[in-house]
């Protein structure tokens, strides 16, 4: 079933990564929900008198996974699970981060989520219709001369580099 999911072999990785974030957000909201019904007993985290809230281990889980990418990259299938996770516990108290306060039942923190959702989702499933859009905006795309700009300066240096080795290798 995995394999009739994901669109391409390429988009493999950021299939993981939208698995690991419903696969952590769903659920942990769930939870959150019956633990705010008093069916589930409170699971936080308290050192003394801090309450350590689950978007610090997200971003502790966020910024291993970045690390652990680049210093392992041929281990991508399995951080991108990691990062998912990291992603869905950082954003499921996005509000916190605005607000500084305990103001966990907010729509942002949910509006954000879909929004992660959804993005994850369209540069899986309709990465060739952005593309396209991409192609055939460019030329009243505001962004366009920017792209075109990095282009041709990410051309330059290969060139000169490219130079550079084969001097090297005369």
């Amino acid at each position: 079933m995995f394999k009739r999911l994901k669109r391409e072999d390429h988009d493999e990785i950021s299939f993981r990564v939208l698995l690991g974030f419903l696969l952590a957000f769903l659920p942990m909201r769930l939870y959150l929900a019956l633990e705010y019904a008093g069916i589930f007993p409170n699971a936080a985290v308290i050192i003394g008198d801090l309450h350590v809230h689950h978007f610090v281990f997200g971003i502790s889980t966020l910024a291993i996974a970045g690390y652990a990418s680049l210093i392992a990259p041929y281990f991508r299938r399995k951080i991108a699970w990691f990062y998912g996770i990291g992603l869905a516990l950082a954003f499921d108290e996005f509000s916190m981060w605005l607000h500084l306060n305990d103001t966990y039942w907010t729509r942002t923190s949910i509006t954000v989520a879909i929004l992660i959702a959804g993005l994850l989702l369209n540069g899986i499933y309709f990465k060739r219709f952005w593309v396209r859009i991409w192609r055939t905006t460019r030329f009243v795309n505001p962004l366009y001369p920017f792209v075109q700009y990095i282009e041709k300066r990410l051309a330059a240096a290969k060139a000169r580099a490219l130079e550079r080795v084969s001097k090297f290798n005369a």
